[in-house]
């Protein structure tokens, strides 16, 4: 493997996880990489794909990506080539005739060729020792960028007689993606090989300016050497946006959808090869766009979802260097993409799961958190945790609250549940609360049952977070551990200070002061919906959305006059749905109440 890596790439060394993918494709296992933009996944099909006799077959989703990939290996002597749309019959049947010949080492195909009888048949007469899927979150339903050709084209891969070995990859993939991806391509848990998402040299940043084009304008001044990206949300905002640059001196290209092929491709070409330094875009733009100096990606709109975001923004410092990657968020952005999801031909439960994605990028942008470790936290929640430093929040949040004693009694508490409870088991017994399950279990006859019993279960996740995002607490499957660097804290060594979070008793909380959404009476509510939805034969989203839900688990309303108060609800809705959630609500409280 090294062999081919420094005679083809000129590289003395993998990266992490290259190593171990490409030797468990040599072994003949199907397997899914999930590494970081510019972590070096082409190399993990490339590399074995040159080792192994016979055609590797690439299938791609964009034109452009394939393009990249063919001249680069053709750049490096090997060959290879694609066949898209974009090829003349004469080119085509070139092609072919190598394939037959046994000519190429990589053939890059987009999942539609398949659909193609001439050319399964064509690929049913070559040696194919290896079959990868590039950008694999296109395969899952789940994934932020599903395709359903890409899903479909799996069937028709697996008809083909050859005995090759499967290999996908990706870099943005929840837990809940990886899982379908593996189970589409019949790839075991054992031969899924993931690296921490982390990019030390991007540094995220949070803006809540009113005055978006003034900073843009502002920003691509001070910054007129550096190459850079600003998304957009619409086709409408793009052009406005660079004709706001173009009338201030800012040379930029222009690129969406609703242009000509050969108008994205001239602002392609004009950005990658520093014709002009700034390109204004929809998300239609950027994947496999080989330009790894972009030292900038801003996003003038908050994306739907954070796997967009974090694809999009990873953009950024693929060369390694220091790049920062800064989200310009306003309310107007969520209420655009409600619309968006509410008007889709999707199915309810699709909907519902990427009304659940947008919550999660909402709550990005008002975290007090680490944004590193946030976006960490949303990809592998068994990853350890650490603040980076360099984000905005971790540069400008004040941290002006001394949470040493109360992190010590938390940690006593995990230490007493023998490390092996949630977030919500862990607060219900700080607070005191007599729940079957706690009695089950033995937990109200802990010491530490009720030790916080005058805290909220919002200011608990808060104080739990904290720990959870320094490092202290770790997680896996869902279980709060302690990290050994514990020890310091419990022995007074060290001091954990956290941002400013009790309210007093008396001070009215206003909707847009209240950070956390208590998650457990969450939970509760998205049932009570889930009833009414069933027996009043509704949509559960047409009662109440998660929006409104989530006000109701954060400021727990006990009375019709508190709930008219909330975005959301309305007479009709106030008299023929509010009683069960109000009733829910009650009820909760006063099971928390117990001590």
């Amino acid at each position: 493997m090294e062999a081919t890596l420094a005679h083809y790439f000129g590289y003395q060394t993998f990266r992490p996880g290259q190593a171990e993918i490409i030797s468990r494709v040599i072994e003949h296992h199907n397997v899914l990489g999930v590494l970081p933009t510019g972590g070096g996944k082409s190399l993990c099909y490339q590399v074995p794909g040159l080792m192994l006799e016979g055609t590797t077959i690439v299938i791609s989703p964009l034109i452009s990506l394939m393009k990249d990939q063919v001249d680069q290996l053709q750049a490096m002597g090997i060959e290879a080539a694609y066949l898209n749309s974009s090829l003349s019959d004469p080119e085509q049947r070139e092609i072919d005739q190598a394939l037959i010949q046994g000519r190429l080492k990589f053939l890059y195909v987009a999942p539609e060729r398949f659909q193609n009888p001439r050319f399964t048949r064509l690929l049913s007469r070559l040696k194919i020792p290896l079959v990868a899927f590039d950008e694999a979150h296109c395969i899952s339903k789940w994934g932020h960028d599903f395709r359903p050709s890409y899903r479909e084209v799996i069937t028709k891969v697996f008809q083909l007689p050859q005995d090759f070995v499967f290999i996908a990859l990706t870099a943005t993939a929840t837990t809940e993606v990886q899982k379908d991806i593996m189970h589409a391509l019949h790839i075991e848990q054992p031969n899924l090989v993931k690296t921490s998402p982390i990019r030390p040299n991007l540094h995220f940043k949070i803006n809540r300016t009113y005055q978006r084009r003034q900073f843009v304008v502002k920003y691509c001044r001070e910054h007129k050497k550096e190459a850079g990206i600003i998304y957009c949300s619409t086709r409408r905002v793009v052009e406005e946006l660079h004709e706001t640059l173009i009338h201030n001196n800012v040379k930029s290209a222009i690129y969406h959808a609703g242009l000509t092929t050969e108008e994205r491709e001239a602002a392609q070409n004009d950005f990658v090869y520093d014709r002009v330094n700034v390109v204004v875009a929809t998300n239609a733009f950027g994947m496999g766009i080989d330009k790894s100096n972009v030292r900038y990606v801003i996003h003038y709109n908050m994306p739907g979802d954070i796997e967009s975001y974090y694809q999009e923004a990873g953009r950024a410092g693929r060369d390694g260097l220091e790049s920062e990657c800064i989200l310009l968020y306003g309310e107007q952005d969520v209420g655009l993409h409600r619309y968006f999801i509410g008007s889709s031909n999707a199915d309810e439960e699709y909907k519902d799961k990427m009304r659940k994605k947008l919550t999660k990028m909402i709550q990005y942008t008002k975290t007090t958190r680490c944004l590193e470790a946030t976006i960490v936290y949303y990809f592998e929640p068994n990853e350890r945790l650490t603040a980076c430093g360099k984000c905005s929040n971790c540069l400008e949040m004040k941290r002006e609250h001394d949470m040493t004693r109360e992190a010590q009694m938390i940690i006593s508490c995990i230490a007493r549940l023998n490390q092996q409870e949630s977030h919500s088991v862990l607060i219900q017994v700080l607070r005191g609360e007599a729940t079957d399950y706690i009695q089950r279990y033995g937990y109200n006859q802990l010491t530490t049952h009720g030790l916080m019993k005058n805290y909220t279960t919002t200011e608990l996740a808060h104080l739990i977070d904290e720990l959870r995002f320094q490092g202290y607490l770790n997680e896996y499957n869902g279980k709060l551990v302690c990290d050994p660097s514990v020890r310091d804290l419990l022995h007074g060594r060290v001091t954990i200070m956290t941002t400013p979070f009790k309210q007093k008793a008396d001070e009215k909380v206003l909707i847009n002061t209240v950070d956390n959404v208590d998650e457990y009476l969450f939970d509760q509510l998205v049932e009570v919906r889930k009833q009414l939805s069933e027996k009043l034969n509704i949509a559960p989203t047409s009662i109440f959305n998660d929006f409104t839900l989530e006000e109701f688990a954060k400021r727990q309303p006990e009375s019709k006059q508190e709930m008219i108060a909330i975005s959301g609800v309305g007479s009709y809705k106030l008299k023929h749905y509010c009683p069960k959630f109000i009733e829910a609500i009650r009820d909760y409280k006063a099971s928390s109440s117990h001590v």
